[in-house]
């Protein structure tokens, strides 16, 4: 691994961690009826291509941290 590499490694984690948080938050809120589910997801989904995420996990990874939120609270 290259010092690059290692380095870039605490920031996609930093991501993968507000991400999941702000995915349990708007599902806490979604459950609350503040938004209703496409309201909710939309955002998310801005939020994990603005900030670089999808291209670092991939389309279906972000899905599936937005799904397991969601879940949680169905």
């Amino acid at each position: 691994m290259s010092a690059a590499t290692a380095a870039n490694k605490p920031a996609q984690a930093t991501k993968l961690v507000i991400f999941t948080a702000r995915c349990e938050v708007r599902a806490i809120l979604y459950a609350a009826c503040e938004f209703d589910l496409h309201e909710a997801v939309d955002v998310l989904q801005a939020h994990a291509i603005a900030s670089g995420l999808v291209d670092e996990i991939g389309q279906d990874a972000a899905q599936a941290i937005i799904s397991e939120a969601f879940a949680r609270v169905r």
